[in-house]
């Protein structure tokens, strides 16, 4: 509801659409696409609002609504990403961070994870691209730091070696 927005100035909300790529665009958000441009938005100058197809209530996107979509660069489908969002968002890369890994949270006893995982991603890096490399996050929900092979090996054996198999 467009009131909405005006009562709760000052707030952000986000909306986040996991693996967009993935999806079709004109489904996802049909007419609505064109609401997500800046300028169109509620309050600005060239603000635009629609007409809902079943509540026929007249809908606009308020400025504090950030819309997150998420995709893995590695997966195909990336190639053929709608021109619609291409032009409506921005592109952030978010690559492995292997340094978090050791930090106070997250450093196992008797492993180096960022040496480890600086290791993989290099190799991977040099026989396939960057956009394959495995992220630090595989190895973040380990949860006995004091003695960690037996769930390294389970990461391994049940994500990271499946993955590398896909990848070659």
């Amino acid at each position: 509801n467009n009131a909405d927005y005006y009562n709760a100035k000052g707030k952000s909300f986000v909306l986040i659409i996991d693996e967009i790529n993935r999806g079709n665009v004109s489904q996802i958000f049909g007419e609505l696409i064109t609401l997500l441009e800046e300028d169109k938005r509620l309050g600005k100058v060239e603000a635009l609002e629609l007409m809902l197809p079943y509540s026929k209530v007249k809908f606009g996107v308020p400025p504090n609504l950030y819309v997150i979509g998420t995709m893995n660069t590695a997966d195909r489908s990336v190639e053929a990403l709608d021109t619609a969002l291409r032009r409506r968002f921005s592109f952030v890369e978010m690559n492995p961070e292997p340094e978090k890994l050791n930090s106070d949270e997250f450093r196992c006893q008797g492993i180096d994870l960022e040496a480890l995982l600086t290791a993989i991603n290099a190799r991977i890096e040099k026989l396939l691209d960057k956009d394959y490399c495995i992220g630090h996050s595989y190895f973040m929900t380990i949860k006995n730091r004091q003695a960690p092979l037996e769930e390294i090996r389970i990461i391994f054996q049940n994500k990271i070696i499946p993955l590398l198999q896909e990848y070659f």
